[in-house]
């Protein structure tokens, strides 16, 4: 007799896309039939080991979500530390130009990767012999949308042209460069979670701390005697390299994952449209949510104001990166085991709480301290921060959400989810009336505290909806499952 788990984990089993509800993703490899004793019959050479299919436990999809979590901390963290590098060695004008190239590439190239890297991780652990096609063929999209986007943009903004050129080299280099760093970095999420769909989760993490300490590297090299342009090349460069190398390795770790299983498959190109069209888009959000707000509030602002802002933004935006990075691991593991989908959700949104809700509350309590390390001027923008991360505990709850809605491929609802609680916060940027008290020093961080309380009201918004609309979507669910389970108990019975 079925019990209401069984019925909810089967009807979540059942949104899932057909490809992801079917067999297990790597069959039992067959085995020879044994030589009768005594035969003279020669026995059949043994077949070549093949490599082990990733394990598709609860251990392993935390260990993916922590890997994939501490990748992304480590990329946000070294962002700091070299913003605070950078303001320390050059003048602040020198470091608004590079931070206008710097945001201008990553949105690009997040823009223009068409949220490729998220597909493969519900695509590529299906697709067994043809994993490598779907690897590389990714590349053939990723790579030429980012230079054509690239040029598109420096084209509309020739100041980041000459700002990657110096004040020696022509301007096609700044153009070169800038193009580079986009379609390097467009392929850096495609990477990470390659090497987590092929059970090398700890590569990717490994991956950033060598680009990280690279860049800094180069930072610190080039910074004093270049300026802007050092800053440039400490970012260029070892993107390129990352990228080739990247490319390298995680092609053959794939080439290896293709020959688990002999049984292959691709999506569809409906399939592919119908994921990529919507969560593209709400991807664009994310992209306008992380790197374009502090703009906007340096253009409304003034730079003193904007910069301490910018700090505080990017503190939050540390964890709301990991914790959205650790729900993409649940992509994979739902494609792993479909048949337990309502466990996994669940497992899920505990361990995202406990491992990111004390650092929204270590955070609260030490926001001075932690500004303080970048001088006076930013310790004032202590209260705005504690207000973000006051909103960060809903927006976790937002960040659980999302991960499933993608993992169980509801691309709109993810679309609608992301875009709503992105396009509230920079309503909130643009609109919010704020006087300076005195007009004549301009603002102050102190009075920016309005755009904090903003940002918290607007990711409670979203988490109220979200809760209600979850709990709508389990009676519904338990509507439609409801009849079959009382057939199974009138059978039995």
């Amino acid at each position: 007799m079925g019990d209401g788990l069984d019925d909810e984990s089967q009807f979540l089993t059942q949104r899932l896309p057909r490809v992801l509800a079917t067999e297990p993703t790597m069959p039992p490899k067959p085995t020879r039939p044994a030589t009768p004793a005594g035969s003279t019959e020669p026995s059949a050479p043994p077949e070549p080991d093949r490599p082990a299919a990733p394990d598709a436990s609860g251990k392993a999809a935390l260990s993916d979500g922590l890997a994939l979590s501490v990748s992304g901390a480590v990329g946000s963290v070294a962002g700091l530390v070299s913003w605070l590098i950078a303001a320390r060695m050059m003048p602040q004008e020198s470091v608004g130009y590079a931070t206008a190239f710097v945001s201008a590439f990553l949105l690009v190239a997040g823009t223009a990767q068409l949220n490729l890297d998220a597909g493969n991780m519900i695509w590529l652990p299906k697709s067994g012999r043809r994993a490598t096609t779907l690897f590389w063929r990714s590349h053939a999209v990723i790579v030429p949308a980012c230079v054509v986007v690239g040029l598109i943009y420096v084209w509309f903004v020739p100041s980041l042209a000459e700002t990657g050129s110096g004040p020696d080299w022509p301007v096609w280099v700044g153009v070169a460069l800038f193009v580079l760093a986009a379609a390097g970095w467009g392929l850096w999420g495609l990477h990470d979670y390659t090497l987590v769909v092929v059970g090398k989760p700890w590569w990717a993490p490994g991956r950033s701390i060598a680009f990280a300490v690279v860049r800094i590297g180069l930072l610190l090299a080039l910074g004093v005697s270049l300026g802007p342009l050092g800053v440039v090349l400490s970012w260029v460069i070892p993107i390129v390299i990352w990228a080739v190398g990247s490319a390298v390795v995680a092609g053959y770790l794939t080439r290896r994952f293709s020959r688990i299983t002999d049984e292959g498959w691709l999506p569809t190109r409906p399939e592919v449209i119908g994921f990529l069209a919507p969560t593209t888009i709400a991807h664009w959000g994310t992209v306008l949510l992380f790197n374009q707000v502090t703009v906007i509030v340096i253009q409304r602002f003034g730079p003193a104001a904007g910069a301490a802002f910018f700090m505080a933004w990017q503190a939050v935006m540390v964890i709301d990166i990991a914790a959205q990075r650790f729900m993409q691991s649940l992509s994979a593991q739902l494609a792993r085991d479909p048949d337990n989908a309502r466990e996994h959700i669940a497992a899920s949104r505990k361990r995202l709480f406990v491992i990111f809700l004390p650092m929204v509350v270590v955070g609260i309590l030490l926001a001075d301290l932690g500004l303080q390390i970048f001088g006076p001027g930013y310790a004032e923008a202590g209260d705005v921060l504690r207000l973000l991360l006051i909103g960060m505990i809903p927006r976790l709850l937002i960040a659980h959400e999302l991960g499933v809605l993608q993992a169980l491929n509801e691309g709109m609802a993810f679309a609608r989810l992301q875009l709503a609680s992105t396009l509230l916060v920079i309503a909130v940027v643009v609109f919010v009336p704020i006087t300076a008290a005195d007009p004549a020093a301009g603002f102050q961080v102190t009075e920016l505290w309005p755009l904090a309380i903003g940002y918290t009201a607007a990711q409670l918004a979203c988490a109220a909806v979200v809760l209600v609309v979850a709990r709508r979507r389990r009676r519904h669910d338990g509507a439609r499952t409801a009849p079959g389970a009382a057939a199974q108990r009138s059978a039995v019975g």
